[in-house]
């Protein structure tokens, strides 16, 4: 379980592919190993292709509130 201190946060709500795939990957980029990442999104396809990514890049990541108009996970780099 990753815990919610919560080093960066992308509100990419209203935002359609490629950002919500490609704006947590730039961030990850600039983070240190151990933080936090909260991305908070509207875009469905989200749900799919941020997991995705998360195992692509062997990052762990928790999907927080799925069952709401808006998502948001928690990925923390390792």
């Amino acid at each position: 379980m990753i815990l919610e201190k919560v080093d960066h946060r992308l509100d990419l709500q209203g935002k359609v592919c490629p950002y919500p795939t490609l704006e947590p990957r730039l961030a990850l980029n600039d983070m240190a190993a151990g933080q936090v990442l909260e991305v908070i999104t509207d875009y469905y396809p989200a749900l799919q292709t941020i997991p995705e990514l998360m195992r692509e890049l062997g990052y762990p990541y928790e999907l927080v509130d799925g069952d709401k108009p808006v998502f948001r996970f928690l990925i923390q780099k390792t």
